[in-house]
């Protein structure tokens, strides 16, 4: 069993279980051995998520090019803006948020065709990314705004 799968199986036999766990447990007296038990359940499989996130985090970062630029999510490309991701950066599902705030979608994976430097850089982010100093200035030739 892959190991998705199997955190899965237990997250859907802890909600099968837990309302009869917990009506046991809240019935008096109140049970030490079942408070520990159902403790150490939650405890054991919310480590094991927590590291399963941790491993699709760096799954995912690998995606991102090394200068922490990527165009944002808009609905017309040639009109998306390069923002700054870095590595430190804010996920939700497959979208990234940018230091800006802007709502950014890897599409060009890590771009060893060097797409990404093609967009105009987000002007918040370059300030960003300047006062950070963890990313080098644009490349000679990339669109920029002044």
């Amino acid at each position: 069993m892959d190991p998705d799968h199997a955190l899965l199986t237990r997250l859907r036999d802890l909600t099968e279980t837990l309302p009869g766990d917990v009506s046991w447990l809240a019935g008096p007296p109140l049970r030490a051995d079942g408070m520990r038990d159902l403790g150490e359940r939650l405890a054991c499989l919310g480590a094991d998520l927590i590291g399963r996130a941790g491993v699709l985090d760096e799954i995912a970062a690998a995606r991102l090019p090394a200068h922490g630029w990527i165009p944002e999510c808009g609905p017309d490309p040639r009109r998306r803006l390069a923002h700054y991701v870095g590595r430190g950066e804010v996920r939700l599902g497959l979208i990234y948020f940018a230091s800006c705030g802007a709502g950014c979608f890897p599409f060009y994976g890590t771009d060893p065709a060097e797409k990404t430097v093609r967009h105009e850089r987000c002007d918040k982010c370059v300030k960003e990314a300047y006062r950070l100093m963890s990313v080098p200035s644009a490349p000679p030739g990339s669109a920029r705004s002044s």
